[in-house]
């Protein structure tokens, strides 16, 4: 396979690259993008073909799981059946920002989401017209890449498209809290410190 390396910083080409790369989600290929911690490999979350490749091309293991990527907040809404006034709390504070929320739903299952701070990767997402799950954009173990040709040295030939939007701004990965039965489970450690999600939370009564 061939990877497309398109370079947003042609500003007269950006929105024709965006539209490209909806595109190759739309069909069920991989697309590499930036967003403000490190660059996602985004797939169509509904394309079984898609969702194999993502986990196959990076070497991930079946039990991790990918986040759904949103563009506006109102989007949560379309995919969480109730919101906690905790969840609230975290939404309003974070988002658009570098944490992931995983919500508990009626059916007993739960689903990652996150709104990113990032203007190519909700444009993206916007122009894609399908819900998209994303995962860093490198073989599962290696250092998350920040830059595209970081993610060429891992992904090239194996996925339809990078979009180049340059170094991401915090070169370090999105924080991921779980929420349960009024508890916020820090799941990874990222920007977004324990500190700053228990200062969001003291005044709310909120058992971290």
């Amino acid at each position: 396979m061939k990877t497309l390396l398109l370079n947003l910083r042609e500003q007269a080409f950006y929105c024709e690259y965006i539209e490209r790369a909806a595109q190759a989600l739309r069909a069920g290929e991989l697309v590499a993008f930036p967003t403000e911690t490190v660059y996602g490999l985004g797939a169509h979350r509904d394309n079984a073909k898609a969702i194999a490749s993502i986990f196959e091309v990076k070497k991930r293991p079946e039990e991790k799981r990918l986040t759904l990527m949103i563009a506006d907040p109102e989007d949560v809404k379309k995919y969480v059946d109730r919101f906690s006034d905790t969840a609230k709390i975290l939404m309003d504070s974070f988002w658009p920002g570098a944490l992931a929320i995983i919500f508990p739903l009626k059916d007993g299952s739960d689903v990652s989401i996150r709104l990113p701070d990032n203007e190519v990767a909700r444009d993206l997402i916007h122009a894609a017209k399908v819900p998209v799950v994303t995962t860093s954009a490198n073989i599962s173990g290696h250092p998350p890449a920040t830059d595209a040709q970081q993610v060429l040295m891992d992904l090239k030939g194996k996925i339809r498209i990078v979009l180049d939007g340059g170094s991401t701004r915090y070169r370090s990965p999105s924080t991921i809290v779980k929420l349960k039965d009024g508890t916020v489970e820090i799941i990874r450690r990222g920007i977004i410190s324990e500190v700053s999600i228990r200062s969001c939370l003291e005044n709310s009564f909120v058992k971290v």
